[in-house]
């Protein structure tokens, strides 16, 4: 369950941060939804077999004490919209701080930083049916997948 809640979380949260400047804010992260939409037919069966239709909310504590709520509407694990300040009830909640995100986006290996920081209590994963965490899971056991986030926003 671990590992994969790792793989979701790295792909999701690393999409809408990515490796260029580091910028919390809805144009920012709109292009880094459309790169991975753009991306996704490239990405492992898994990924577009299991991340169907899902109610993403990612929520980042920033540094400035302000929060940022992002609801993300997939739709045959494509992004189909965007939903400023979130979902009353999404399907997957994601928690991080903007200190993980720096320290995730600026290591030389993203993977282990990301395991770091989610032991260290700075990433957070909740599901909120079974079925999500049953495709969580799924996701997340798989190093395909990870690679794949890795390569949407480092490559």
């Amino acid at each position: 369950m671990r590992r994969s809640i790792l793989c979701t979380a790295i792909s999701l949260v690393l999409l809408i941060f990515g490796a260029g400047a580091f910028v919390i804010d809805m144009t920012e992260t709109q292009k880094h939804i459309d790169s991975y939409n753009r991306k996704i037919d490239q990405a492992p069966d898994i990924l577009k077999a299991v991340m169907g239709d899902e109610r993403i909310n990612l929520e980042v504590a920033r540094d400035d004490a302000s929060t940022f709520r992002v609801g993300l509407d997939m739709r045959s694990a494509r992004i189909n919209r965007s939903i400023e300040g979130g979902w009353n009830d999404p399907t997957i909640s994601i928690r991080a701080s903007e200190e993980a995100i720096d320290n995730i986006r600026l290591s030389k290996e993203p993977i282990a930083a990301f395991g770091e920081e989610r032991d260290a209590g700075r990433i957070t994963f909740q599901t909120n049916d079974l079925i999500a965490g049953a495709k969580l899971k799924v996701v997340l056991s798989s190093t395909p997948v990870l690679q794949f986030g890795y390569d949407v926003l480092f490559t």
